[in-house]
């Protein structure tokens, strides 16, 4: 087995474990607003500070850039994306929508991943160019062609405000978790997903464990959704979509 999937079989433990720590963080929940006004939780905290030094110590020279601690620039030996509890509210509230995202990129190009969905005992895991697994088992490729009337895409109302004349294909469904709609595109319960606003941790590891299925990833314009191009602390803020190939959508 070769360093990267070795690392992979790690990765698989760790994010297990930081969604333990979740759950048991549950026992004794504590919410909180952060200043944009959405909801922050010790589990959230007590996750990251789990994830970052066994993360960093995974790949010395490795910086780790988290929801909850903070901007951190790619170090010598790469990049740690972290979302430790994506679905922050569904997980307060008690839903079973949430999940803990970790990805790993080096020089703009993302390498590994996980996903790990607790409350529905789902792990995903992706290796550039080896493919996505799901509980261990390898994920088939997202079928091409058009999106139907009655297939189910993940978009917000906030992207049909912004546009709308915009003839958005399928069923609007939006689970408020990045992680969710990523995995569940991922395995054809969404046919595709219509993305904005998020950063790059949010949506690192559902872009690496798609594209591993062969998805079409871009920007709904048409132009190349690009790493390099997310790795500041800011917003995506023009609309993209992990859609299947030759679906023939843009804005």
């Amino acid at each position: 087995m070769d360093p990267a999937s070795l690392l992979l079989d790690e990765l698989n433990e760790i994010t297990r474990r930081a969604g333990e720590i979740a759950v048991k963080a549950r026992e004794s929940l504590k919410r909180e607003l952060k200043p944009d006004g959405t909801v922050v939780t010790n589990g959230d905290r007590a996750v990251e500070e789990f994830l970052r030094p066994i993360l960093s110590g995974l790949i010395p020279g490795s910086a780790v850039w988290g929801e909850e601690f903070g901007f951190e620039a790619e170090g010598s030996a790469g990049w740690w994306l972290v979302d430790p509890i994506d679905g922050t509210t569904n997980f307060a509230f008690g839903g079973p929508y949430w999940g803990v995202s970790i990805a790993y990129a080096k020089d703009d190009i993302l390498e590994l991943a996980s996903i790990y969905l607790p409350d529905l005992n789902e792990m995903y895991l992706a290796e550039v160019r080896k493919g996505t697994t799901l509980n261990g088992r390898s994920i088939s490729p997202i079928p091409a062609g058009p999106i139907h009337d009655e297939e189910i895409v993940s978009y917000s109302e906030r992207l049909i405000r912004r546009y709308p004349k915009a003839d958005l294909p399928g069923k609007m469904r939006c689970s408020g978790a990045f992680v969710v709609d990523g995995t569940f595109t991922a395995t054809q319960r969404f046919r595709g997903l219509i993305g904005m606003g998020e950063k790059l941790y949010d949506v690192a590891a559902s872009v690496l464990i798609n594209q591993e299925l062969g998805a079409d990833i871009r920007y709904a314009s048409g132009e190349p959704f690009l790493i390099a191009d997310l790795s500041k602390d800011a917003k995506i803020r023009d609309p993209w979509l992990i859609f299947p190939q030759d679906s023939g959508f843009a804005i």
